[in-house]
């Protein structure tokens, strides 16, 4: 699934749209019922906002599944 970034000419809306993108399609990590699933929307989010993606990990790590988990943080260096 890709993503295309907005490119307003305007760095703070474009900041701005891919936040509200990304807040958009982020429920559905928590909602995915398999790891295909998860994987799909997070490369998704992973290509709109990068740090949006692991603050939100962090935030969520308790209602993620354990093994979806492991799948994030092998593409973090930080700790989820």
């Amino acid at each position: 699934m890709s993503y295309k970034q907005p490119n307003t000419g305007d760095s703070l809306n474009d900041y701005f749209i891919n936040l509200a993108a990304f807040k958009t399609y982020a429920p559905h990590l928590i909602e995915a019922k398999n790891l295909h699933e998860f994987v799909i929307w997070f490369d998704k989010l992973r290509l709109i906002d990068r740090r949006a993606l692991l603050l939100f990990l962090r935030k969520n790590k308790d209602v993620i599944q354990p093994e979806y988990m492991r799948h994030a943080q092998r593409h973090f260096v930080e700790r989820i």
